[in-house]
């Protein structure tokens, strides 16, 4: 019997992430994640070996090569050309809507948590360039990146524990083909809500001194590593699918797809260790220390009256979105898996689907929305929890319906 249960440690850890300031102190989220592990360590919720066994060395993986590629996208040259390039253009409703599309492309691709590394300070610097405040662009790119990660299994690393599951023999296109449909509704709903919510955006001018950044042709060669790793990793993808749809080859696994998208630019790029250094390191140690406190909750009851008999869609996505407000989305993936495996595919493609639209709830929802938000207070810029659950509340309620219509139809 340890000392100190380890759903209460997981649940302070997670008070503790969703506050993030106590007494005028700003904790951060990997090292309460990271000190939850050694408590649950040291008060023999888990043991030191079962700790290092509860990690899932190939998410951590596939995150890193991911973050790699994320890392080089935001040492490129390409992100200040978009940049500029948005500069000359006022910001209209189908600027936007191709805006929040290429963010959820990406998460797609690269994860959401890369994209909210890199595309923080993108829209932080769009925001002020425009001289509006920054917080209308970061509730959109933080409903963008998690929405677009939904109907991918490189999308978030919940997808990526559950895209893991033998139950997935082609996690590519059961992701596609079962959440491509609604996350493309779910899309619209972001951008109608965007225009309800943040009217002093829409039409916002265009800045005087924009202009195109002029590189030699060298700097561009530099970023010939970084076109072919978002080559490989757009065939990959697209050979994933094809696999899934037949044709008698074996399915691509995500680890697979972000090793090889990582390796030209750990191959050829110029800066390697600068690479390297680039990776978001904290978000790795955050989720090595989830996966040690899930590991010693998993056995609780609760988890499995929650999701023990959930032979409904609907009740998985449900409790999806409740707990992951409790014990944020990746934790509560990893505990309640096992549970929901038995009940087949389309129960965990609505747990995937409900886990990570719980982001659009609170602040806690969602890994990457503490990783915008932490970046975003390096720049002096910060979003309110009231205009967060403002936005975000409608967003969990459309997109929810719509998911699990299309599950319920294709179920």
């Amino acid at each position: 019997m340890p000392l100190v249960p380890p759903l209460a440690v997981l649940v302070v850890a997670a008070a503790l992430l969703a506050v993030r300031r106590v007494r005028g102190r700003t904790f951060p989220a990997w090292a309460v994640a990271l000190a939850g592990a050694l408590v649950v360590v040291a008060t023999g919720g888990i043991s030191p070996g079962g700790a290092v066994a509860a990690i899932d060395w190939g998410v951590i993986a596939t995150l890193a090569a991911l973050f790699v590629v994320g890392a080089g996208l935001g040492r490129s040259r390409l992100a200040d050309e978009a940049l500029a390039q948005l500069d000359r253009l006022p910001l209209s409703t189908p600027v936007l809507g191709a805006l929040l599309l290429g963010i959820a492309v990406l998460a797609a691709l690269v994860t959401n948590d890369a994209v909210a590394v890199v595309g923080t300070p993108f829209l932080v610097r769009l925001a002020r360039h425009r001289g509006l405040p920054p917080e209308p662009l970061l509730l959109l790119l933080m409903a963008g990146i998690t929405t677009g990660a939904v109907p991918s299994p490189l999308g978030s690393p919940q997808n990526l524990l559950i895209a893991a599951s033998p139950v997935l023999e082609a996690p590519f296109t059961a992701f596609l083909v079962d959440l491509g449909p609604p996350t493309l509704a779910g899309l619209a709903a972001v951008l109608v809500l965007f225009r309800l919510a943040c009217p002093s955006v829409i039409g916002a001018s265009a800045a005087s001194s924009a202009a195109v950044p002029r590189h030699d042709d060298g700097g561009r060669h530099r970023d010939l590593p970084l076109l072919l790793s978002l080559l490989v990793l757009g065939a990959l993808v697209l050979a994933g699918i094809a696999t899934g749809l037949g044709g008698g080859l074996p399915p691509l696994q995500p680890f697979v797809v972000a090793l090889a998208a990582a390796a030209p630019l750990l191959l050829f790029g110029r800066d390697r260790r600068g690479l390297v250094a680039g990776v978001d390191w904290r978000t790795l140690l955050l989720f090595s220390g989830l996966f040690v406190m899930t590991a010693a909750v998993r056995s609780s009851g609760l988890v499995e009256a929650s999701f023990g008999s959930a032979g409904s869609t609907a009740v998985v996505m449900a409790a999806a979105v409740v707990g992951s407000q409790v014990v944020s989305n990746v934790p509560l993936v990893a505990i309640a898996l096992p549970f929901v495996e038995p009940h087949g595919a389309s129960a965990l493609l609505a747990l995937a689907a409900g886990s990570t639209i719980a982001g659009h709830l609170t602040i806690l929802g969602a890994a990457s929305n503490l990783i915008v938000l932490e970046s975003a207070e390096r720049m002096g810029a910060t979003v309110s929890v009231r205009a967060f659950v403002r936005f975000g509340l409608p967003l969990v309620l459309v997109q929810g319906l719509c998911y699990w219509l299309w599950l319920a139809l294709a179920g």
